[in-house]
């Protein structure tokens, strides 16, 4: 059984790979001491995170063997076959809700460990005006690059509503976002 992180009415910082993310907004939230998650390929800017969530297989695949020498947060995935690659699999465990997503993926999993308060950043939900669709270069061929960022927003907002419902504030920090279902802020304000 996955033990369930502990964060109980702590504000925890889910920091995503949108192209707005930059390295000053990570290191205030690294200075900060909010506890956070990273998803995917942003642990490579935030190796001090507290865990790291990836939902695909084909990504651990990829990227198992750089983020066991580089990364000491817990690993987890949506998977059930992720354990092959050191991550916790959360696939059919009874306290988490996954959202097909990495990014609203990580906000259940604060949201499971007891946060009361949720922030976003790099939660961009849409390209760049130069068309990235990360802060990083595209995935390498095989794995997806947001191909189901259309979906995005209709997740999030079920995510949203659960987050009202169970009375966890989520505040969305990023730079730049295409997602509307929560309110907007400053991340000088919330950290």
């Amino acid at each position: 059984m996955v033990e369930r992180p502990d964060w109980k009415g702590r504000t925890v910082v889910c920091i995503a790979s949108g192209p707005s993310l930059t390295r000053e907004d990570a290191e205030k939230v690294r200075a900060s001491g909010h506890p956070a998650i990273v998803t995917n390929t942003t642990f490579q800017m935030c190796p001090w995170a507290d865990a790291l969530f990836a939902f695909d297989l084909k990504w651990w695949k990829v990227y198992q063997a750089e983020v066991a020498a580089t990364f000491a947060g817990r690993k987890f995935s949506a998977s059930q076959f992720s354990a092959k690659y050191g991550a916790e699999s959360l696939w059919g465990v009874d306290w988490f809700s996954t959202y097909r997503n990495s990014g609203a993926c990580a906000a259940s999993l604060a949201m499971a460990g007891g946060a009361a308060k949720v922030i976003l950043l790099g939660y961009d939900c849409g390209c760049s005006r130069n068309n990235k669709r990360h802060w990083h270069d595209d995935h390498p061929k095989g794995l997806d690059n947001a191909m189901m960022m259309l979906d995005w927003p209709r997740l999030f907002g079920i995510l949203a509503r659960r987050a009202r419902h169970s009375e966890v504030r989520i505040l969305n920090a990023s730079r730049s976002t295409t997602l509307t279902c929560f309110k907007r802020v400053p991340l000088e304000a919330v950290l």
